[in-house]
């Protein structure tokens, strides 16, 4: 059964669902909830301690939290804003519970907000795209929205959180969000294609898994430019080399329009 089924899902963030956050809540789901939400580097500008800043990892930020009771309270107080924060919107509130989503009279910002939330804290695979993601995403109506208090547009966010750790993961949301009219090309934060070069080849690097090129297909078939630079004059090519990743650069070998560069 999938690890992030309706059941597990609510049993996971059971803490969260008190009148106090930090009932039953143990530090290192804490550490790991905020990490998940944030990333070390926001979550150091968040809580400014040095478990945080330092080569940072659970397990040494549990080491520092434990024997530094100030810093712990820092980092129990930025959680109980977070989670109040999710309590506030009816669909994060309702996937904490392992309940069905309701969408009556949820506004776009919120809709955008419980995706954003899914994509960081619930395992994309084929179980929870049918009871969760999907069907918010058919509430959408515009992907290519990027709410203020979310750091990444949508497609960036779920090609990031698509391919963490070493099991497997499916690329529905990908594909949905580019069936609905996401730009393959979006230059507000970094070009989607480097984007998926990128996770693949962290995760190459680390040997969390083998690199994989399904999201990099989907996003040529909808006009994802191989071309196209960032802001260092980056390109798929090139960090794919930086990486090497083979299957990419035989794929890009393939192309005629940049076969020559």
């Amino acid at each position: 059964m999938a690890r992030h089924s309706a059941l597990a899902q609510a049993e996971r963030l059971e803490p969260l669902l008190t009148t106090n956050p930090l009932h039953g809540a143990t530090l290192e789901r804490i550490v790991t909830h905020l990490h998940d939400e944030y990333g070390w580097e926001e979550l150091a500008r968040r809580v400014p301690v040095k478990c945080f800043q330092n080569e940072p990892s659970v397990g040494s930020s549990l080491k520092f939290l434990r024997k530094t009771p100030w810093a712990r309270e820092q980092v129990e107080a930025e959680y109980v804003k977070l989670a109040r924060r999710e309590d506030a919107n009816p669909l994060i509130d309702a996937l904490k519970r392992g309940q069905a989503l309701d969408f009556t009279g949820v506004s776009q910002t919120k809709l955008h907000a419980a995706l954003g939330w899914m994509l960081r804290h619930v395992e994309q695979n084929a179980q929870n795209l049918q009871l969760y993601f999907l069907p918010t995403l058919a509430h959408i109506q515009d992907v290519n929205f990027w709410p203020d208090a979310e750091p990444l547009p949508l497609l960036n966010l779920a090609i990031d959180r698509s391919a963490l750790g070493a099991g497997d993961y499916e690329p529905g949301v990908v594909a949905e969000l580019l069936r609905r009219g996401a730009d393959a090309n979006d230059p507000r934060f970094w070009p989607p294609l480097l984007h998926t070069v990128d996770v693949e080849g962290q995760a190459y690097q680390s040997k969390t898994r083998a690199p994989r090129t399904d999201l990099f297909d989907l996003l040529l078939a909808h006009g994802a430019d191989p071309a196209l630079e960032d802001s260092r004059g980056n390109t798929a090519r090139s960090m794919a080399e930086a990486y090497g990743l083979r299957a990419v650069i035989n794929k890009l070998n393939t192309l005629p329009a940049v076969s020559g560069s």
